[in-house]
């Protein structure tokens, strides 16, 4: 059977819905009004991390805090886990919050998940809630008067909301783009910011280099996203400017950082640390030997392109979808 089959099969026995990955993307589920709850099994990124996970969504109230003991305990759980205890790496990936427990464990896109042990996971989980939260009972979570005969996705998370409700909150996110839109940016102070980002990014790549006695390509990365930050806070919105400054900034940096490692090889055959000579040694091995560059200016690219993706946009209107 395969992978995409499997979810499917979990679906209809749950008699809930399956999302497939679209395209390259990690991201597919399983979602399901169960027992009361709402449950979803599936695979995402979270926190820049490929993780396969188990999310449990209950009314607010009750005891939720004692959650995490009668889970790390319960004989069902331990079974599902394939463990005889629950570790404490494990134990740090179970989250419980008021109206959501979660549980993930890293997933590597070349290993394929195991639905079924998730959506066994799961049902290990469901009966050890109702002794500490209740259940939902048919109406809108928000208001909680209106009947909801079918939950949604709001975002991408199940959730019982009737049509009113979701209706207001429509209004309010387009009167927060609204507010947004009408911001003005400063780009003086977003250039300023960035600049000082790549400088402090280049100068850690330099120093990481002289301390070391190599370059790690890969701190360029890291100076995109120190720039970002920089830029984004700096101006205080986020428009095609920004992401311009912040693309070229990111580059600056990496350029920066190389350039300063040169003036410190410089330094030390003359004892003379000359920033201008340092920079023109390094154009000229540009240009007689730009293939010694290449790993640099590609994790530059990857820094760049992780940059702006932090400079996106913030998205202000929810996405919502039937279960």
């Amino acid at each position: 059977m395969g992978q995409a089959a499997r979810w499917e099969k979990i679906a209809r026995e749950w008699n809930g819905k399956y999302y497939p990955a679209k395209g390259m993307g990690l991201e597919q589920k399983v979602v399901a009004p169960r027992d009361g709850y709402l449950a979803a099994i599936g695979t995402k990124v979270r926190d820049g991390t490929g993780v396969a996970y188990v999310a449990i969504r209950f009314p607010r109230g009750g005891t939720w805090q004692s959650l995490p003991d009668a889970i790390t305990r319960d004989p069902a759980v331990l079974r599902a886990l394939g463990k005889k205890n629950f570790p404490r790496g494990l134990r740090k990936r179970l989250k419980v919050e008021e109206g959501l427990l979660w549980f993930d464990r890293p997933y590597f896109p070349f290993f394929r998940p195991n639905p079924e042990q998730l959506a066994k996971l799961a049902t290990a989980f469901l009966p050890l809630l109702p002794g500490h939260v209740g259940r939902y009972d048919g109406r809108c979570e928000v208001c909680g008067s209106v009947p909801v005969p079918e939950p949604v996705l709001v975002n991408g998370a199940p959730a019982y909301v009737c049509a009113g409700c979701l209706q207001a909150e429509q209004q309010e996110e387009v009167r927060a783009e609204r507010a947004y839109a009408s911001q003005d940016a400063n780009p003086a102070l977003g250039l300023l910011a960035g600049a000082g980002g790549a400088l402090v990014g280049g100068l850690a790549w330099a120093v990481l280099a002289v301390l070391t006695g190599r370059i790690y390509s890969v701190v360029a990365i890291g100076i995109g996203v120190l720039v970002a930050y920089a830029v984004k806070a700096g101006m205080g919105k986020v428009n095609l400017l920004g992401q311009a400054l912040t693309a070229l900034l990111t580059l600056g940096g990496v350029f920066a950082g190389q350039v300063f490692f040169v003036a410190h090889l410089i330094q030390s055959r003359t004892g003379t640390y000359n920033l201008p000579v340092a920079l023109k040694v390094y154009l000229q091995v540009l240009q007689a030997r730009p293939t010694t560059e290449l790993a640099t200016f590609f994790f530059a690219l990857v820094g760049m392109a992780l940059s702006l993706s932090v400079m996106r946009r913030p998205r202000f209107r929810s996405t919502v979808e039937r279960v």
